[in-house]
Parts: structure tokens; sequence; C-alpha cells
């Protein structure tokens, strides 16, 4: 019988959550009994499918859930009750607390919206609205912090609660003022790919770690937007990836994946009929991850002509028993990495094998690190069943020594994550897509785009689209071309101050952080 693996899990010196596919269990940490779980729950009580976010409060008391349903759910940790489910405008793609009371979610259209915690009858009454600046309405009354121009991989909020660090997929990191987040502190510019996760050390504040589809991860000062220092990764990575990618030979595919290019005059609404015809009576929305352009073949089953290795960082992670080591995982690989900050000649990576896919982990306290495993892959890119072939542990753990990770006999909570799992149907696991990342981030029409952009200034830059959205004998449309202008214009502004800190107009030392939000207004780059 195939199983669910575990993709999240938090720890906690009393009680653990796990997530796996659909399913909530929380466990007690000392004894490894299930306490609670959504699995024993009726149907209308979890999602119509995957987990893809979660986010534990600081307090352990609250856990914020969505998935495909595009649904913000916030659940009860003690008695995993269910406190409240509201609609969300876009599908997710993180999601993190702020202040134990408000819930921020960052969208595939680039916004962060902020929900509180227990909503009030004002927000569950307000019906779809839309802010001025947002992209698209809000079903659930959420309020618009910051804006990005591209699909928001992952956030931060610092640990003074005053500054928000968001990345997006098109090699931008920001500084912005919290809640404020239209003021701009500061860009953290330097990326050549996508930034998929970015980490604050609590024994360095200061210090940014950065890192994505680049070969390395970069360290910032990211107050001054300055960039400290590149440490290189992806050789000593490279060996242990054991995901490939399909190349792709489809045409490429936006974030809004309502919009699909056509040979003719700009875009086109895809499926638009079609969508109308599916949607039911009471369906107010439609499910995004049939739009999804994602080859027939599965990742890793490729042959090694028509794949490709697609380098993407997952989580990046230190805590202060480890101070100054960071610990890095990469989606696909098979190791979990870690080096000093303290390093001042060149950093040795260092590693610790699992030899199955590594989906995520966690750090405890002490030290130790709980590593969730895609056991049941197979080497040929497809799954066994339960027990088949050799180790079969969802959960390892691994105990900190002077200098290394070490196996030691596992936890009574490892024992029951592996032995009390949740079944699943080949199709629950196909549905799961546990390697969408190295499909969704890269970008497959850079060349095709950079090409376009050297062309701009010879066919004239007010001349590339047609003044209703069309594209003109140059192929480029209206949509197309704003982007190209930001980046052109961002590229521009690395170039001047590669190496330096950006030349930011100084605030007032006494209104530097401005809490009320309404005197002081700081324009960024884009004008947002």
């Amino acid at each position: 019988m195939s199983r669910y693996p575990y993709t999240r899990l938090f720890w906690q010196s009393e009680q653990s959550i796990v997530i796996a596919g659909p399913h909530i269990q929380v466990l007690d940490t000392d004894t490894g009994d299930v306490l609670h779980s959504t699995a024993k729950c009726e149907e209308d009580r979890i999602t119509s499918g995957p987990i893809r976010c979660a986010a534990l409060s600081d307090c352990g008391k609250f856990l914020a859930t969505s998935g495909d349903d595009k649904k913000l759910k916030t659940w009860q940790v003690d008695d995993l009750k269910l406190l409240s489910s509201r609609v969300l405008p876009k599908k997710p793609t993180y999601i993190n607390f702020a202040d134990n009371k408000d819930i921020l979610v960052a969208d595939k259209f680039g916004d962060i919206f902020r929900y509180q915690l227990h909503p009030s009858s004002n927000e569950s009454s307000s019906g779809y609205t839309r802010d001025a600046l947002s992209s698209h309405e809000n079903p659930s009354g959420g309020e618009l912090i910051l804006g990005h121009a591209s699909l928001l991989t992952t956030f931060l909020v610092t640990a003074d609660g005053q500054y928000i660090v968001t990345a997006d997929r098109d090699e931008h990191i920001r500084v912005s003022w919290y809640p404020q987040g239209y003021t701009i502190e500061s860009y953290c510019l330097g990326h050549q790919k996508y930034v998929s996760a970015i980490h604050i050390p609590s024994f360095s504040p200061g210090t940014l770690i950065s890192g994505g589809g680049d070969s390395v991860l970069k360290l910032w000062d990211w107050m001054n937007g300055k960039l400290l220092r590149d440490i290189d990764v992806f050789s000593a990575v490279q060996p242990f990836i054991a995901v490939r990618a399909p190349k792709k030979t489809r045409e490429w595919k936006d974030e809004d994946d309502d919009i699909e290019p056509t040979e003719g005059k700009g875009g086109r609404r895809k499926n638009k009929g079609r969508r109308k015809n599916k949607r039911s009576a009471d369906d107010g929305d439609v499910d995004e991850s049939q739009d999804s352009a994602v080859p027939e073949r599965r990742l890793g089953e490729a042959s090694t002509e028509d794949s490709e290795v697609v380098f993407v960082v997952h989580r990046v992670a230190s805590i202060p028993s480890l101070a100054p080591r960071i610990v890095f995982s990469v989606v696909g690989a098979t190791a979990i990495f870690w080096f000093s900050m303290d390093d001042n000649c060149e950093t040795c990576i260092r590693h610790e094998p699992f030899y199955k896919p590594i989906i995520d982990f966690t750090l405890e306290d002490d030290g130790s690190v709980w590593v969730l495993l895609d056991a049941d892959r197979s080497s040929q890119g497809g799954r066994s069943r339960k027990g088949e072939g050799g180790d079969s542990n969802l959960v390892e753990v691994r105990r900190w020594t002077p200098d290394n990770f070490t196996a030691s006999h596992p936890p009574p909570l490892a024992l029951a994550l592996n032995s009390c799992t949740l079944p699943a149907t080949q199709a629950d696991l196909k549905v799961l897509d546990l390697y969408s990342d190295l499909l969704a981030l890269p970008k497959h029409f850079e060349a095709e785009a950079e090409d376009r952009t050297q062309d701009l200034p010879e066919m004239g830059i007010d001349d590339a689209a047609t003044p209703d959205g069309g594209s003109n004998d140059g192929g480029i449309t209206k949509r197309e071309l704003g982007r190209l202008k930001h980046k052109q214009a961002l590229q521009r502004l690395q170039e001047v101050g590669r190496g330096a800190s950006l030349d930011f107009e100084s605030l007032p030392t006494d209104s530097k952080r401005v809490k009320s939000g309404g005197d002081t207004l700081a324009l960024g780059i884009d004008g947002t």
C-alpha cells in the first residue's frame, strides 16, 4: 500500500505537528502518540487537495494552512479545531504569522495580504473587495501590505517586527517597512535567477542569507542592500541531486496562468469558454492547478538526454546552539548541507547524506535535525510500495556533535512517524507533486526576452506595442514590454551600484521608522 510522505514538521517540546498530503496530525513529542488527526475527521474539514503552505504561530497554539482549494484555514493545535476558513484571491505561495495575531499570505500574483487570526464579523461579511493598489479582488477582506511585479516565492518578518523582507521569481529581494509595505528601505540586487529561500540568523540579525537558482548563496547587509560575499555551493551540491527536471519543450508559461502567448495579436484568455462551462453553481473559483503546464513525463523519470539539473535552494535555517553554522537543503537532493559563517578563507560546504531525496528539514533547539524523506522513490524516479527495497523511513534524525551530525537511536516521535503512516493512492501521490518547483521557478523564455530587449532601442521602445495591448511586427505585447522595461531599469541600477550599497535618499533619523504609516512615503524603484 502506498503512503503519503511527510512534507512539513513543526517540532515542539510538548506537541509536534506534521503535514502529510491533505492531512494534519498532532503528536505527543515525548511518547509519539497521535493526539489528533484530520484523517479521522469528516471530509469537509480537510482541504480538497494537498496542503501546499503551512505556518505555526510563535506561541505554538495556532496553525495556518492552505492547499489547492485556495482556502486559508486556521486551526487550534490543542484539539485540531478548525477556527476559520477563508477564500484567498489567488493561489498562495507562502504563509507566515506576524505578532501571533496576524497571518500574512503571499500569492502567485506578487501580493502579500494580511488577515486577522480571528476574523471579525466585518471581514467575514465584506464580500469581494479590491484595494486600489492590489492586482486582484480579495474575497475575504485581506489588507494589502505590498506587491511585487512577479510571483512571490518567500518572505520573512524581522525579529523586531519592523521590516518585511520579500523575494520573487525575478531575482529581486526587497526590504520594506512593516506593516507600511509601501515604504521601501532597500533592495538586495545581485541574483541572476529566481530567489527561493531567505533567512536571517538570530545570532547575526544584520545579515541576510539568500539562495535560489544561482550557484551561490549570498550574504547581505540587508538594511543597506549591500552584498557582503558569495558562497559557492553548487559544486558541493550537484553530486547529490537525484531528481532531474524534463527539458521543457512546450511554450513558456508565466505566473499569470490565465494568459498564454499566441502567434497573433497580443494575448488571449485561455479556455475562457470551457472554464465557464465547467463551473458549477456553487463554485466561485476555478482550480488553477488544472492550468499548470506540466509535462506528462514525471520528474526524474526522463532519460539523461531529455532531462536537466535544475538547482533550487529549498530552505536555509540556523539556531543559536549551532552558531555560526548555517544549514540548507536543495530540492531533489539526497543530503543536507551546512557551512560556517565565520570562515575567513574559502568556505567549506559539508554534508550529511540520506540516500533518498529530502523533502524538508526541521532544526531542534539542541541542534538536532529532523529530515523528511521521499523514502518510497525508486532510483528510476518511480515510486515503490512501503517497505520495498532498502530503508523505508520517512523521517530520520541526526544529533549534533562538536563538528558534525551523527545518527543515534531514534526518539519515540520518529518511531511513531515511521510506523503510523497515512495510506495514499498513486493518483494522490501524483497530485502531491513534490518537485513542482523544478518546473515552476525556472524561466524558459529568458533567452528570447533578452534578444527582444536588445532589439528595443532599434525598434523604438514606445512603438514596441500597439495601443490596444496587441503586438506589433516585433512581436512584443504591452505586458511583455512592461516587464522588460522593469527589468532593464533594475539591471541599470545594478550596474551603477554593483558591489556597493544603493544610494537611496536617507530619511531623517527621527523618522526612520514611522509606525503610524501615513506621513512619510518612500517610493520604490518600481513605483510601489
